[in-house]
């Protein structure tokens, strides 16, 4: 990273409401293409984890699946304090106020790790406790405990990394999320390689080794990040060493643009570990097929969610210097970009399913109950592009609370119970199941448009 990297975000001092639409273009495309990248390197971290383990067969891929997603029930919600980080330092920086920084990053450090510290115990001391929740398999229980233990002992490092890197979006610094991302996932593929199957010397830990290595490399990415952080050019601007950045009237306002999305994280993740309580009704191949499914699709999520982060950034720092225009045209022309990222990997799903599925496991009652569904996501990629784009371009004005309350009632409210109703009631099994899910994209996507055309996000104070 350059000099010039550090001293200048891409936006700064630019309305891009007065710009062309080229430029807009491009200033939205360097601003996600980091943020895609970022994100994918978190997301393939995951997807590396399913390959690996998936080579140990279908029990431990199913145990991976439910483990991570209580995992994520408690570790995504704290972390989703990073969208009130990423808002507030975007607003901030587009006011001119950049010395406000260090106090942001203080709040969400401080916030995120103090709850964080709270679960991580709970889920040290009572892992097999936590697995008897979502199974009965004692086969699945009991690797899934033991991932459990060594990604809690990880927790404390990934929320400071995600906070961190959350500010460096808000400045416009995105490429500082996406190379320390890159750096933590080759780690941890390496450190899967060694740990899983115990090559060179290394115990063969199996499921626990996915996990320690995931752990062992979010630490990494946590010092590496510190001392990005404590560079004189950063550290001086932003004040991020000053004894007087933790202050506890910021706890009130940040707190209020950060609970909606982490109550939203929550209660999707707990929507999701429902989902796949009813998919283990239906045979333990729907539960590893629909994990292998949604680790390939999450890939395809990445361009929405990068772009919805830029739009994020673009929306506060318009916000900010009082140009509304530029904040709604950034928020349209993101959902164009979204489209065309997301429609790409569309076309691969419908024309590719079984080569994607085979990259992943060998058993072919899998696969073949994994590609119709896998098909059935590439038809929903241009329309779960909008509403990720959108949710994003809320969230920089601070509309936080209805893009969680639209999000918990189509995901949390419908996913479980239609979910039940086509799976098991109505007798379509994986393929019923499924149609739930679909069915939430739709009306989230939906109810994103209806709330960024109708409500007044502009005129939000923070």
């Amino acid at each position: 990273m350059s000099p010039d990297e550090i001293r200048i975000p891409v936006s700064t001092g630019v309305r891009l409401g007065d710009v062309p639409r080229r430029r807009l273009l491009v200033t939205i495309t360097g601003l996600a293409t980091p943020i895609v990248f970022g994100q994918l390197s978190q997301t393939l971290m995951g997807l590396v984890d399913t390959l690996m383990v998936g080579r140990l067969g279908e029990g431990p891929l199913a145990a991976v699946a439910v483990a991570t997603l209580l995992f994520s029930a408690v570790a995504m919600s704290i972390k989703a304090i990073d969208v009130a980080a990423q808002t507030f330092t975007a607003r901030r920086v587009g006011e001119g106020r950049d010395s406000e920084v260090g106090s942001i990053l203080a709040t969400a450090v401080t916030v995120s790790l103090s709850a964080g510290a709270v679960f991580m115990f709970v889920g040290l001391l009572w892992p097999d406790g936590l697995m008897r929740l979502v199974t009965t398999d004692p086969a699945v229980r009991e690797m899934g405990s033991s991932y459990l233990v060594y990604r809690y002992a990880g927790m404390l490092p990934l929320l400071f990394f995600f906070q961190a890197k959350a500010v460096f979006d808000g400045v416009g610094w995105t490429r500082i999320g996406m190379s320390v991302g890159i750096g933590m996932n080759l780690v941890n593929v390496l450190l899967n390689w060694l740990l899983i199957f115990g090559k060179l010397g290394f115990p063969a830990m199996g499921v626990a080794g996915a996990a320690l290595a995931s752990s062992v490399s979010a630490l990494l990415a946590s010092f590496v990040i510190v001392g990005i952080l404590l560079r004189p050019s950063v550290r001086h601007r932003f004040r991020i060493l000053c004894r007087s950045n933790f202050q506890v009237r910021l706890i009130k306002p940040f707190l209020k643009i950060g609970w909606p999305p982490a109550l939203q994280t929550f209660g999707i993740v707990i929507g999701f570990l429902v989902f796949y309580f009813i998919l283990g009704k239906i045979s333990i191949i729907a539960v590893a097929a629909a994990n292998v499914v949604m680790r390939i699709a999450s890939l395809s999520f990445m361009p929405g969610i990068g772009v919805g982060a830029a739009v994020q950034t673009l929306v506060g720092q318009s916000l900010g210097r009082n140009d509304p225009g530029g904040a709604r045209r950034s928020a349209w022309y993101g959902v164009g970009l979204s489209m065309g990222f997301m429609g790409i990997f569309g076309v691969f799903f419908l024309a590719t399913p079984e080569f994607l599925m085979r990259l992943f496991s060998s058993s072919e009652d899998l696969i073949a109950a994994g590609v119709p569904i896998l098909r059935l996501m590439g038809l929903v990629q241009i329309i779960d592009a909008v509403g990720l784009t959108l949710a994003g371009a809320l969230r920089g004005a601070g509309m936080t609370r209805a893009v969680m309350l639209v999000d918990i009632v189509t995901g949390f409210g419908l996913l479980p119970p239609l979910a039940y109703l086509f799976g098991i009631v109505l007798n379509g099994g994986l393929m019923g199941a499924w149609l739930a899910l679909l069915t939430w994209f739709t009306l989230y996507a939906v109810g994103m448009v209806l709330v960024f055309v109708k409500s007044d996000w502009e005129k939000v104070k923070i």
